[in-house]
This record gives structure tokens, C-alpha cells and sequence, in this order.
């Protein structure tokens, strides 16, 4: 059920920046709420889990920002939040500020972005890390931990190597070298989809996709789902495949 709360005061309620806090950890919600009623200039208008409630609370208080806790194994349902939140009206749709473990991000980042996600955060952030990210996306920029920045570059520094054009024609051989099905399951992996998404678009058992994930990255060469992703999505292969 979503809580309404009272909007702190402020000196100053043009610049209070309206917040709608949602997920499905209620300690975990109430440490991040308790930071954030402590920054100043800040309303916590809602809270709640994640559900089709958070929608309509969306469209009845049009907040700045929404803070979006993703616990490991609410990630799909959270995307699928991220998703109907970008098809709101823009006089309602908020900001959207991301919190997940390590290995949520590094399975969702891409699609994350795609979806329209304007800060990526780990959940062990500091108090004044949230405070200054939530102040960051509420003005239209977007955040990335240095933590998850320093990985994202590293992971493109790896497989990109500068001055290698002839890299670009071994990915090319790579993905000759795939099955059809193997072809289709990195597809989905590029587009930021779970292995369970996967299974379901293309019937195939959750195992069987494991399997197919696993000999994707020992042909590829790459450590994890993330690095494969930028593998593709460096070049822009897959580019407009369902």
C-alpha cells in the first residue's frame, strides 16, 4: 500500500524537490527515506513497493524524482516500472533515480539507459552521494557512480582496443561462429533482458538459456553479460532486431 506522507518545509517551496520513494525492502526504504528527509529542500511525497499503485501515485502527485530501489530478484518488475513510467505525460513523469547491487546493474544497465533511467547508483551509497544525485537527475542531468563509470569504461578499454580496426572483423567472425539460438540469446542480452525474459520470448527452458550464455561469453571472450552487451552495442550490431 502507498503511504502519503507530509512535504517537509522548506525555506524556499519553489526549490523543494519532490520525491516518490519506492521498494520492496520496507527497511531498506525507510533508511533511504530517513536520508533523504534529512537533505535539505527535499519532500518524500510517497512511498511504497514496487506495483501498479506506484503509476497512479506517479500521475496524482507528478513528483520530481523518483528513487527506485531494485532488490535482486525484483529487477523485471522494476524494469517493467521504468518502461510505463516513460510513456507517462512529460508534466508528469519523473526523473527516475535507480539503487541495485553490483550484479543488478551489471545485468540491467544497458537496458536501464534505454529505458530512460537518468541516475544508476549502488545500494551502499553515502547519505550525501544520494542527496547530490537526487538534486543531480531532478535537474534533467544524469549520474553514474564513479564505481559503475570506472567499469563501464573499463569494459568498453577491454574489448575496444584503440587503434585495432581489425577487431571490429573478429567480432564479425565471432557472431558468424554462433548458433541461430545463440545468436538470438545475445540479442536479448544486449537489450538488457533477464534470462527469464529470454526463455519466455524465445520458449526455451531458463537452463537452456544459462547454457547458451555461458558458451556466448567463452566465444566472445568476455568476462560478463555487461561486457558482451558493450561489445554489441559498440558497433550497434543487433540494431533494430526485435
Amino acid at each position: 500500500m502507498i503511504r502519503s506522507v507530509e512535504p517537509v518545509a522548506a525555506r524556499d517551496q519553489h526549490q523543494v524537490i519532490s520525491i516518490v520513494l519506492v521498494d520492496d525492502e520496507d527497511l531498506v526504504r525507510s533508511g533511504l527515506k530517513q536520508v533523504l528527509l534529512r537533505g535539505a529542500g527535499f519532500s518524500v511525497v510517497a512511498e511504497t513497493r514496487v506495483g501498479r499503485g506506484v503509476l497512479s501515485s506517479v500521475g496524482r502527485l507528478a513528483p520530481d524524482v523518483l528513487v527506485l530501489g531494485v532488490g535482486s530478484h525484483g529487477e523485471v518488475a522494476a524494469l517493467e516500472l521504468v518502461a510505463r513510467l516513460s510513456e507517462a505525460p512529460p508534466r508528469v513523469r519523473p526523473k527516475v533515480l535507480m539503487l541495485a547491487d553490483q550484479q543488478v546493474i551489471d545485468r540491467n544497465m544497458t537496458r536501464a539507459i534505454q529505458l530512460g533511467v537518468s541516475g544508476l547508483l549502488l545500494r551502499g551509497v553515502s547519505a550525501e552521494e544520494l542527496l547530490y544525485a537526487v538534486r543531480q537527475v531532478s535537474r534533467g542531468h544524469s549520474v553514474l557512480q564513479p564505481l559503475l563509470t570506472s567499469r563501464l569504461f573499463a569494459g568498453v578499454r577491454n574489448f575496444v582496443p584503440h587503434g585495432s580496426p581489425e577487431w571490429r572483423g573478429d567480432l564479425h567472425e565471432v557472431l558468424v561462429g554462433l548458433s541461430p539460438r545463440e545468436r538470438d540469446v545475445l540479442a536479448g542480452i544486449t537489450r538488457g533482458m533477464s534470462n527469464q525474459e529470454i526463455a519466455e520470448d524465445f520458449q526455451l527452458a531458463v537452463a537452456t538459456v544459462k547454457s547458451h550464455v555461458s558458451s556466448i561469453l567463452n566465444k566472445m571472450g568476455a568476462r560478463d553479460r555487461l561486457q558482451a552487451a558493450l561489445m554489441c552495442l559498440q558497433f550497434s550490431l543487433f540494431h533494430g532486431d526485435r
